[in-house]
């Protein structure tokens, strides 16, 4: 088990949405034994019911940015556009606050980091009572973060609505 850092409820995975959990449980199986897993150990084909909610991001550095590499369906539906290629800090006005130090804090420390609060980036905000979202660090050798996986899920306001999880608020 790794430590988890974040917002409340960071150390209480069983109590996480299954779609969270699951990316976490999943990063968890393809760690190696020393070191971070990297992108080359993640197979979409072994987690195809979390696809829809999961993304990819590329740590660039020099300057420290981040970029949507691969974007699942819920999350673009949500967000209304398609973000592959594009930087976190251009499409989310507000990125530099606690989701940036979320995202510094797993390049740094090497560790998941989970969020369960309101939602800052979908289009139509007032339809969610909240969200859920776990990233997880990949690296090629195994040290370096070079990757960022992650999974969302957006809680629908209207108990009728159909959940709609998604891959955003990273």
């Amino acid at each position: 088990m790794a430590t988890v850092l974040g917002s409340e409820g960071a150390s209480r995975p069983e109590m996480w949405h299954p779609v969270v959990r699951g990316v976490y449980e999943y990063w968890l199986a393809i760690r190696p034994a020393e070191g971070l897993p990297g992108r080359q150990h993640v197979d979409p084909c072994a987690i195809p019911q979390l696809l829809p909610y999961v993304f990819l991001i590329d740590v660039e550095r020099s300057p420290l940015r981040f970029r949507y590499r691969l974007v699942g369906t819920a999350y673009i539906r949500l967000m209304g556009r398609e973000l592959t290629g594009c930087y976190l800090d251009e499409v989310h006005p507000t990125f530099d606050g606690e989701v940036h130090q979320h995202y510094m804090a797993l390049v740094e420390e090497c560790q998941p980091v989970y969020r369960k609060g309101q939602v800052m980036f979908a289009v139509e905000t007032k339809r969610f009572l909240g969200m859920e979202r776990i990233i997880v660090p990949l690296a090629r050798n195994g040290r370096d973060v070079d990757m960022v996986f992650g999974g969302i899920v957006y809680i629908p306001a209207a108990p009728n609505t159909t959940r709609l999880s998604v891959v955003s608020r990273t």
